[in-house]
């Protein structure tokens, strides 16, 4: 097996260089910054820490390894794939790590398999520089199991989750939405507390409550408890909403938060429910979706 990459940012980096200390050789990359003036040396500098060997041209890689990563920018994905289709045959498996939305991956897909390559739908859902190639992955498409076959033996960490070209994608940016929603609302949340010198307790007031109860029964409370007091809880964030405009800090968030508190109470699930909270959170979102 010779592995390449086609973009050799951070991703392309973290994974090769964790691929490179599981002792697989001849890595090879592109990376249309190589010769930059501004970037070309840290390109060239992350091959040479990685032991990975630059190439011209992204049809180079294609020639010279049949497992590729392709860690571009989004708006890039498809682009690299047409300009490569002609190279691809049945020995190349071809792993897209972008962020790429899943209309566009299922084209890739189509590009790659009428090719008769092998593609995969790969997204990886934790930190590069922490975990390198055994950061959890989730994947789909086609080529999965061949994926798997052939990377798990050098410690990658990879869970199918369907043959479907997409489904892994929107795992990760489904999962984004909780992900940098959480960081951009703590900066709010934090400008504010730090503005007014609580941040400590509100830092600890919230640690008490999130660390009371495991993810899953916190979400399930959260959603369930929503679906009943939606009105109250925007009404609550009126006041937030003014503390902040009189310090004169950022709420966009917090008055996004309220705004779909008070698209949840117009829906009246509270009343679908008899004014009683449900037992589980599926419960709360179909009804959602129903309504709608």
């Amino acid at each position: 097996m010779k592995v390449g990459f086609i973009g050799f940012g951070e991703a392309g980096f973290e994974l090769a260089s964790g691929l490179d200390s599981e002792s697989i050789d001849n890595l090879v990359a592109y990376d249309a910054f190589c010769d930059d003036p501004k970037f070309g040396a840290k390109v060239k500098n992350r091959a040479d820490k990685a032991n990975v060997h630059l190439v011209n041209r992204p049809e180079n890689v294609v020639e010279k390894a049949n497992t590729i990563f392709v860690a571009v920018p989004t708006q890039f994905a498809l682009e690299v794939c047409k300009e490569i289709k002609e190279r691809i045959n049945e020995d190349i498996l071809y792993v897209d790590v972008s962020a790429s939305n899943p209309d566009i991956k299922k084209e890739i897909d189509e590009l790659v398999t009428c090719a008769n390559g092998k593609f995969v739908d790969a997204a990886m859902l934790g930190p590069l520089t922490v975990h390198q190639h055994k950061v959890p992955m989730v994947a789909s498409g086609g080529g999965t199991q061949t994926f798997i076959e052939r990377m798990e033996p050098y410690g990658m960490n990879i869970q199918e989750v369907s043959k479907k070209a997409g489904d892994a994608s929107s795992i990760k940016l489904l999962r984004s939405i909780y992900m940098k929603g959480t960081a951009a609302l703590l900066i709010e949340l934090l400008e504010a507390a730090r503005t007014l010198n609580v941040e400590e307790p509100v830092i600890y007031s919230l640690e008490e409550t999130m660390a009371a109860s495991p993810f899953r029964k916190t979400l399930n409370q959260l959603v369930t408890g929503t679906s009943i007091h939606a009105e109250r809880r925007a009404e609550e964030l009126e006041g937030s909403l003014i503390m902040l405009e009189e310090l004169k800090l950022g709420s966009k968030l917090t008055a996004a938060v309220k705004d779909k508190l008070e698209y949840v109470s117009k829906l009246n699930v509270r009343e679908q429910f008899g004014g009683d909270r449900p037992e589980k959170w599926e419960t709360v979102i179909d009804k959602i979706i129903d309504i709608k």
